[in-house]
């Protein structure tokens, strides 16, 4: 997630220690977009800051490179999509998606809820947003394993607790939909973006994930691999190690704290069938 690829930024390398390698941003999505076609993943999830902000020109570059893709990419909204001229709308319907952007993919027939978070109020109880996916998840088979993704989370992960936390961390509807979760047994992980240190919460059953990103320490991708019982997840460095040196360099002592705890990398996680 979070790749904040950026008009006017080519395919670069940095020339200097910076947090956050926006220079090589577009770099490195197309590589790894093209190499996880080489690992025969099944789906590639950009969970929002895709494009920072949205152009006219970005969105296209986005399409084509959605559509010339050898796996299925599923992108939704961040919070940084909207800073351009490209309204929430404009980007959805661009991507062929909903006017609003909630809609449902399937990999495997296992079903993602995609949720457009852009903004703190995005699925308060009464909106749109809240509408569908209560009516989603109550259309539900309760023998289907649902996940959710979304831009932003629902708990405050330790890694962005204290001075980390910038106030930007969760929605502001996160207790009514945790209530609304807890009501679905079978949905088992709300996946997001926005903080991307590896990082996960179980919550009344539920996991709740964040994931590094490819333009900042750790730089590093996660792969899920989703059974009918649990999932696996590992967590892997980028090869491009003499780019990644440029932010792990610009961390400072933030350095180990963006790296996780090594149990929110790697982990096997098991959730009960229902009988």
């Amino acid at each position: 997630p979070d790749c904040h690829v950026q008009p006017g930024r080519g395919n670069q390398l940095p020339g200097r220690p910076t947090r956050r390698l926006y220079c090589a941003a577009r770099l490195l999505l197309e590589t790894y977009v093209e190499r996880f076609a080489s690992m025969e993943v099944d789906a590639i999830f950009l969970l929002g800051d895709t494009l920072d902000p949205a152009t006219p020109e970005e969105l296209d570059w986005l399409n084509s490179l959605i559509e010339r893709s050898a796996v299925p990419i599923h992108a939704i909204t961040g919070n940084h999509e909207v800073y351009g001229p490209v309204s929430l709308e404009e980007f959805h319907l661009a991507l062929g998606l909903p006017p609003h952007g909630n809609h449902v993919v399937k990999v495997n027939d296992v079903p993602f809820l995609m949720l457009a978070t852009t903004h703190m109020d995005s699925l308060a109880p009464g909106s749109a947003g809240f509408s569908w996916l209560e009516s989603t998840l109550s259309a539900s088979h309760p023998a289907d394993n649902l996940f959710c993704c979304a831009h932003l989370s629902l708990l405050l992960h330790p890694c962005v607790q204290g001075w980390n936390n910038d106030g930007t961390q969760i929605l502001w509807a996160a207790d009514d939909i945790l209530a609304l979760l807890h009501r679905h047994p079978n949905v088992r992980a709300w996946i997001a973006g926005h903080k991307n240190v590896p990082s996960k919460l179980i919550h009344h059953g539920v996991l709740h994930l964040l994931s590094p990103q490819l333009i900042q320490t750790p730089c590093a991708y996660r792969l899920l691999d989703i059974h009918q019982d649990g999932l696996l997840s590992q967590v892997h460095p980028i090869n491009e190690q003499d780019i990644a040196t440029w932010s792990d360099q610009a961390q400072g002592s933030s350095y180990h704290h963006r790296l996780g705890h090594p149990e929110d990398r790697n982990f096997w996680w098991t959730w009960a069938i229902p009988p």
